[in-house]
C-alpha cells in the first residue's frame, strides 16, 4: 500500500458522498487499491466520523469559490437556488481531478451548455464567460474566441455586474469576436446585425 493510494482513497470519503456512503455501510474498496486490514480500519473510522462533514463542508466551499472568481456572472444570473441545484448535478457527474481553476469552470460551462436550461440570457453570459476563460487559458498565442449574443450584451453584462440581473433586454443577434494581446488585455470587437 502506497501513501498516495490512502490518500486517494480519504480524499474521495470527502469529495465523493456516495463512496462515503458505501464504506459506511460496510461495502468493500476498490478492488484494484491496496489497502492493508489497518488502513481499511482507518478509512471505515474516518467514513463514519462526524468531522468528515466539516471537510466536506470545506471542499465543497473551495469548488464554489473557483467557479464564482472565474464565472461571476454566471453566478449572479443562476442565483442563489439555481446554482446550488446546478452545481451539485455537476459534482455528481464530475468529481474533482484538480486543484486548477480553469479546466473545472470550463467544464461547468459545457456542462451547463449541455442541460440546455431556459433561462433567459443565459446562453450570452455563458459564452461570453467562456470566451473569456479559453482566451485566458491558452495565453498570449490563443485563436480569436467567437460569441453569437442572442441579446445585446452591453445592458445584460452591465447588469450583472452591478450585482443585479438583466430585465426586457430585447432579443438582438450580435456577433463579438475576443481576442487577447500580448499583455494579457482582452478585446471585443462587436458587429450587431
Amino acid at each position: 500500500m502506497s501513501l498516495q493510494a490512502f490518500q486517494s482513497m480519504l480524499f474521495r470519503l470527502i469529495a465523493e458522498p456516495e463512496f462515503r456512503d458505501g464504506i459506511r455501510a460496510q461495502k468493500p474498496f476498490p478492488p484494484r487499491v491496496e489497502l492493508s486490514t489497518r488502513e481499511m480500519r482507518r478509512l471505515r473510522a474516518i467514513a463514519d466520523d462526524r468531522g468528515l462533514d466539516i471537510n466536506r463542508t470545506l471542499h465543497k466551499g473551495f469548488r464554489l469559490g473557483k467557479l464564482r472568481a472565474l464565472l461571476p456572472m454566471t453566478c449572479q444570473l443562476l442565483g442563489s437556488r439555481r446554482l446550488s441545484r446546478e452545481l451539485s448535478r455537476f459534482w455528481l457527474e464530475r468529481p474533482p481531478s484538480s486543484f486548477s481553476f480553469l479546466p473545472e469552470a470550463l467544464d461547468f460551462c459545457e456542462f451547463l451548455r449541455r442541460r440546455r436550461l431556459r433561462m433567459r440570457y443565459l446562453h450570452d453570459v455563458l459564452a461570453f464567460e467562456r470566451a473569456l476563460l479559453r482566451l485566458e487559458a491558452a495565453g498570449a498565442d490563443g485563436r480569436p474566441e467567437a460569441v453569437a449574443f442572442e441579446h445585446d450584451p452591453a445592458p445584460v453584462l452591465a447588469a450583472l455586474a452591478a450585482g443585479g440581473r438583466p430585465r426586457h433586454v430585447p432579443r438582438q443577434r450580435v456577433d463579438a469576436m475576443a481576442t487577447r494581446d500580448r499583455d494579457g488585455h482582452i478585446h471585443w470587437r462587436i458587429e450587431p446585425h
